[in-house]
Parts: structure tokens; sequence; C-alpha cells
């Protein structure tokens, strides 16, 4: 009988490690398509209309121009700001403004109040 339980667990973990990997894997596809559409994108411009940032499709935000310290902490790390999301200082997609998040979540801290 423990031997049923233990073979039935296992054929369970093993189904759950597929479908992880599965979700994973479609993730990673969807990050490198993201990622050569802007590419691709840019170099469809003339070199002197490349500004290497701008949407994907006119939603998913893309920059590709190396942050300054500000803009890495506007994106991450700014409590006065409503937004949970804001764009990627550098690559596709979006960043998570911590502060903002964790007060949301409910976390009652001097670190996620805005000044």
């Amino acid at each position: 009988m423990i031997d049923n339980v233990r073979d039935d667990l296992s054929r369970k973990a093993d189904s759950a490690r597929s479908e992880l990997g599965d979700l994973v894997w479609l993730i990673r596809m969807a990050v490198i398509g993201a990622v050569a559409g802007a590419l691709y994108t840019e170099l469809r411009k003339p070199p002197e209309q490349r500004t290497w940032n701008g949407r994907l499709l006119g939603v998913v935000p893309y920059d590709f121009r190396l942050p300054s310290l500000e803009q890495l902490r506007a994106a991450y790390w700014n409590p006065r700001s409503p937004k949970i999301f804001t764009a990627r200082p550098l690559g596709v997609g979006w960043a998570v403004n911590i502060p903002t998040l964790l007060r949301r979540l409910g976390v009652r801290s001097t670190i996620t109040k805005g000044r």
C-alpha cells in the first residue's frame, strides 16, 4: 500500500515537473521573441532614426540604452509612484517597483513610504 502511494506521488510530481518545465519554456520563448521583435523594429529604421527604445506592438516597453543610476532607482525603487510595474530601464518588459508592491501587499515599513 505504501508503495502504491509512493508511486502515485512520484507520478504526480513528475507530471507537475513536466508542466512547470513547459511553462518555463513558454516564458523563455516569449522573452526571446520580444527581444528579437524589439531589435527587428529598431534595425528596420534608418540608422539616424534608431532610438533603441520604444514599445513593441504598442504595448511592451523596450530600452537598449545604458541606464543611469537614477533610471534604475526610478524603475525599481520609487516609493512616491503608485505604479507597481514600470518600464524596464534596460531590456524588454517591465520592472517591479518594490516599495509600491510591498505597500500594496500590506507590509508597513518606513522604507515603503514616499517622501
